[in-house]
């Protein structure tokens, strides 16, 4: 095997987080292959890049755990075909970074997954997955198994009806996600409590592209979206439901085609919890599928499998985890969704989930007003006390005035 080069790199620290320790390294991996990035990875210190040539590789079973770059030698030229889970797990010493890579993966439908995410939601540092291509076929692909600390930027994706770029979902919401004071805007200070996903494109996943589950933290913004949507779970068929939401300056786009990817039944699906929709642009969802339908859609479930609170007679307002709650650190509590800002078509539909067997009065659950604030979604005013945490996040290297690669490089050989 070919001997492996160290080069040495200045350190800087970029927005409070440390990007690479002192005497941080590049490390060149032999082959895209799974063994050899493995090998390079082993080799590396916190810090170091790790640099993937060119070529076509399949992973199975990767597992990357040490705060590294993942690097590789750029889209269309590092192709990496996902045959397995592959794993990685949030690090408390640094930044993990995966860039530069064509990803794609076919078959098994929902229950495949190419990468999980996974670690310490507040001990650990965040995951960033940019300038990537994810190509999907009848596969889903990130199974995000922590509330937040996931940033995916300037990435493309491309699937299936069907396909599921990004579930995450924590069931049991082990990390007390559900019980921690909200962190949206800038009550995520450090920019590591919750998920970003941002300036992507994305063409299909047209049923749940994403799909923000339970304990989920999400903002979600300045994407691009072609028949994909924006998708959620409360405490319905979920465990708990996401835990709260921002979607905003995204663009909403439909081919209005006879395709398949042209059926989108919403591009907003929320099901729970609150958050805030704001300055996206819509393009009304009438293609030639099963007619026009509404550009964002608000969910209740009933009681028709007697959950969350029971059967029909221990139903009462409001239900555990429903639109327009939050959590105080020590009880839920009535926080409005509100909506401002947004322009295009948009037509919103609120109203119960697969039945109202018990019969209730949507309104008893979810007014205007109350649990949530402007139905018309385009005008109004934002929401009382709310401000948007920096953009682009601090940690999406060559973006903003993030600092230029260092000219000063010297190369030491191993």
């Amino acid at each position: 095997m070919p001997r492996m080069a160290r080069y040495l790199l200045v350190t800087f620290i970029l927005g409070g987080f440390l990007e690479s320790a002192a005497q941080a390294s590049i490390i060149a991996a032999s082959s895209c292959s799974q063994s050899n990035v493995t090998t390079a990875i082993a080799t590396a210190n916190v810090g170091d890049t790790v640099m993937v040539p060119a070529g076509s590789c399949s992973w199975s079973g990767l597992s990357l755990n040490k705060a590294v770059t993942l690097q590789g030698a750029g889209v269309g030229l590092t192709n990496i075909i996902l045959t397995g889970n592959n794993t990685v797990t949030k690090s408390a010493a640094g930044v993990i970074r995966i860039k530069g890579f064509s990803f794609s993966i076919a078959s098994g439908g929902n229950a495949n997954k190419g990468f999980t995410i996974q670690g310490s939601w507040k001990s650990a540092q965040p995951i960033v997955f940019q300038n990537n291509a994810f190509t999907t076929n009848g596969s889903a692909l990130f199974l995000v198994a922590v509330p937040g600390g996931l940033i995916v930027a300037n990435n493309s994706f491309i699937g299936l009806w069907d396909d599921s770029f990004l579930q995450i979902k924590d069931p049991q919401d082990t990390q007390g996600s559900w019980h921690t004071a909200n962190s949206m805007g800038t009550n995520d200070p450090s920019g590591t409590l919750n998920h970003y996903i941002e300036t992507n494109t994305f063409v299909g996943g047209t049923n749940q592209g994403i799909d923000c589950d339970d304990a989920c933290r999400v903002v979600y913004r300045y994407n691009t979206l072609t028949n994909s949507s924006f998708n959620s779970h409360g405490e319905d068929t979920s465990s708990n439901g996401m835990r709260h939401f921002e979607v905003y300056n995204n663009s909403f786009g439909n081919t209005q085609d006879s395709t398949q990817l042209a059926n989108e039944n919403q591009a907003v699906w929320i099901r729970g919890a609150t958050g805030v929709i704001y300055n996206n642009v819509f393009v009304a969802l009438a293609g030639n599928f099963w007619g026009t339908k509404p550009e964002i859609r608000m969910n209740i479930r009933g009681a028709e499998d007697v959950r969350p609170q029971g059967a029909c007679a221990q139903v009462s307002y409001p239900a555990p985890h429903q639109l327009g709650q939050d959590n105080n650190g020590t009880s839920d509590f009535t926080d409005p969704i509100y909506l401002w800002g947004n322009t295009g078509t948009i037509t919103i539909s609120a109203g119960w989930n697969w039945g109202n067997p018990c019969g209730f009065t949507f309104s008893n659950f979810f007014q205007w007003g109350r649990d949530g604030v402007n139905p018309t979604a385009s005008g109004g005013s934002p929401k009382p006390g709310y401000a948007a945490f920096t953009y682009p996040h601090p940690l999406v290297l060559g973006s903003g005035t993030a600092p230029g690669p260092p000219t000063n490089l010297q190369a030491i050989v191993n």
